[in-house]
């Protein structure tokens, strides 16, 4: 895993070592933060399941890469409260009370997360955020429907953070049809929180690959590779320097949809606008294919998409 720095503001590197475990200033007027991500599948592969590995397996991983931000995707209420419940007693969060937002994403067709016994479907999944700062508020919105799933952008915003910090985590619809009205409420919402004056960080499964060209409003003209160009936005993607595929990065699905460079497709993307960033790196973490098990007890891979750990330094206007 390398990290990767802005050629126009190299000399603000983070310095050689470890990543701070909190953000702290890399550099007058910066702060440095670690972004995790993971679409759990906790219906699909672990039908609403708090005991059969996934909670242990998010928890193993989250005290070994110990982020600052945490987003979740296609977590069911039960996991959402048993993940709240651990990192409250590991003492993660700056305050116990208020660090923990989920938002469901109610299924017109079924619901999902059947419990643990078995039984019938009862839960809606959905998105979920984790700050270690207290958020001074949420952002709860509603994307265009797209005939499926009420499908969310959900966000936190840090005031006791400089330069008007937002988490957000989105999950947007795998419906050709609909996809270009949700991204385009998601990039329109944060790019108006960027040109006012914030800093936002947004992760996310966003069922749309960075060579699509759905996503050439996203990135900046400065990416511009074999593998991903045409872009005319504001933003870059966490993992778009890899060496692996320059400007398009690592895979995050164990799928067999097909990306760039060889790999399987990359959908699980964190972006933060350009103007905003000193440094950074991610990296797409394989799944643990020997810590969660189905209803039958055989193990099975706990999702069919990567863990993305991300780091990233960013100005604080």
């Amino acid at each position: 895993m390398k990290t990767f720095v802005l050629m126009l503001v190299a000399l603000l590197a983070l310095p050689a070592g470890a990543v701070p475990a909190v953000a702290s200033p890399a550099a007058p007027g910066t702060a440095t933060y670690r972004i995790w991500h993971w679409n759990v599948a906790g219906h699909a592969n672990n039908f609403g399941s708090t005991a059969n590995g996934l909670v242990d397996a998010i928890l193993g991983s989250l005290k070994h890469r110990n982020p600052d931000f945490i987003s979740l995707n296609e977590v069911c209420p039960d996991q959402y409260q048993a993940v709240l419940k651990g990192l409250q007693a590991a003492g993660w969060p700056q305050s116990a009370t208020n660090f923990a937002r989920f938002e469901p994403m109610p299924d017109a067709n079924a619901d999902l997360c059947g419990n643990d016994g078995g039984g019938p479907d009862q839960d809606p999944y959905g998105v979920a955020v984790f700050s270690r700062f207290a958020p001074t508020g949420t952002d709860r919105i509603t994307l265009p429907y797209d005939g499926d799933k009420a499908r969310k952008l959900l966000c936190v915003p840090v005031a006791g953070q400089p330069g008007g910090l937002r988490f957000c985590t989105t999950h947007i619809t795998f419906n050709a049809t609909y996809k270009t009205a949700q991204l385009n409420t998601v990039r329109t919402r944060i790019q108006d929180w960027t040109t006012t004056g914030g800093t936002v960080i947004t992760a996310g499964d966003f069922n749309v690959q960075p060579h699509d060209g759905l996503l050439d409003n996203w990135y900046a003209p400065s990416v511009a590779s074999a593998h991903n160009g045409n872009n005319s936005g504001i933003f870059r993607e966490l993992d778009d320097l890899d060496p692996l595929c320059p400007g398009w990065g690592e895979q995050t699905t164990e799928g067999t949809l097909a990306g760039k460079c060889g790999q399987p497709a990359k959908v699980d993307l964190v972006f933060v606008a350009e103007s905003r960033l000193v440094s950074y790196q991610a990296d797409a973490l394989p799944v643990a294919r020997d810590r969660c098990v189905n209803r039958s007890g055989t193990f099975i891979p706990c999702s069919d998409h990567r863990i993305v750990d991300a780091t990233a330094t960013v100005t604080t206007p």
